[in-house]
């Protein structure tokens, strides 16, 4: 399976092709999944019915959200970057980074500091 091979359930929006043609249904599976999230919340805030089809999504994203999938990807990709720079400080006792160091990280904690 992805998860056994990658350790982890997030198959890339923009996949390379090789990803795609070993796993052909698993792209589309996942930006499904990711629809349906956004509908069940936008149900659940604006007090929607919790009809049967609504409930069946609220249980499939609870197993889904288990089993480490993660349906907000930019919000997945902040903590990454986040518990990068946790990191970086446990190991350097500091957060002044170096653009050489590590451009990515460098160019997240600006634009963090901007914010």
């Amino acid at each position: 399976s992805f998860q056994a091979k990658h350790g982890q359930c997030n198959f890339p929006q923009n996949a390379p092709a090789e990803l795609t043609k070993t796993y052909p249904t698993l792209a589309r599976f996942c930006h499904d999944q990711r629809l349906g999230y956004r509908r069940l919340r936008h149900t659940k805030y604006y007090g929607g019915m919790m009809s049967l089809p609504v409930f069946d999504w609220d249980v499939r994203c609870r197993r889904l959200e288990e089993a480490g999938f993660e349906f907000d990807r930019s919000l997945a990709q902040w903590y990454d970057k986040y518990h990068e720079l946790v990191e970086y400080r446990n190991d350097n006792g500091h957060v002044r980074l170096r653009r050489k160091e590590n451009p990515a990280l460098y160019r997240w904690v600006i634009s963090q500091r901007i914010r």
